[in-house]
């Protein structure tokens, strides 16, 4: 019943999103097209930003500062400006304070996968966040031109993925991930591309997960979306403060 659930949202999303996949198709070599991917040694963002399932709405301003290879700093303020959340991924690490409640949460990156039923390593998370494929691409990927797009199917181990790059962009727009084994299901759709240097980065992010509990065969479905307002390369070295106070009750996730 859950993968019936997985396959009717995966048919939803392809289907009643952009129609970038017209009918016909065919095969296409790897030299004869590139992906364009964002390139960086310091990246700083800021956008608008919402989380939304059944049981909450959030809407936020979002910071982040990213080392590449490294690190992800990320501050989440509400209301007034208000910093409710600041948390900081590394390859190791999964650090979280809650200056609401007054907590840090000390955790791995395996934390990411418990919650949302998918295991991704710290460079997959760094390349969905700012538009990169998730796995490097190679000859055998089933690979297929259509029309104006390129679609790239890939699997590593349980996980099935789908990257689709606009040609004349040389972007990718969509990116599909389905884990056979949790029949976890994200899609995330990239639109509205502005120059970063000589570059382009989407500021519009649209990312929808399905994923199903232990406790309920029905699956929960949360939309997460970012609207760039700022994004900066950089090669000068950026601070990623995180000095969590004593008072603070230590929990782990």
């Amino acid at each position: 019943m859950k993968k019936v659930f997985s396959l009717v949202f995966l048919i939803f999303i392809i289907s009643c999103k952009k129609n970038f996949i017209p009918s016909d198709s065919s095969e296409i070599n790897i030299k004869d097209f590139k992906v364009e991917e964002i390139d960086f040694k310091y990246l700083i963002t800021k956008s608008k930003f919402q989380y939304k399932n059944e049981n909450q709405l959030i809407n936020a301003t979002l910071n982040t500062r990213v080392e590449k290879g490294n690190k992800i700093w990320f501050s989440i303020r509400v209301a007034l400006g208000f910093e409710a959340v600041r948390g900081l991924i590394t390859n190791d690490s999964l650090l979280i304070m809650d200056r609401v409640n007054k907590q840090f949460y000390k955790s791995s990156p395996e934390a990411i996968e418990k919650e949302f039923k998918i295991k991704l390593n710290y460079n997959q998370i760094e390349s969905i966040l700012i538009g990169n494929m998730i796995e490097n691409y190679s000859d055998n990927d089933n690979i297929l031109r259509e029309g104006d797009y390129i679609k790239i199917e890939q699997k590593n181990n349980s996980i099935q993925t789908q990257n689709v790059i606009n040609l004349r962009s040389s972007k990718v727009e969509k990116i599909i991930v389905f884990d056979e084994l949790t029949n976890y299901l994200l899609t995330v759709i990239y639109e509205d591309f502005k120059p970063l240097g000589k570059l382009l980065f989407p500021t519009q992010h649209s990312f929808t997960s399905i994923s199903y509990s232990e406790e309920n065969a029905l699956p929960l479905i949360t939309n997460i979306s970012f609207s760039y307002n700022k994004v900066e390369r950089t090669n000068k070295t950026l601070k990623f403060p995180f000095n969590v106070p004593s008072k603070y009750e230590v929990k782990g996730l």
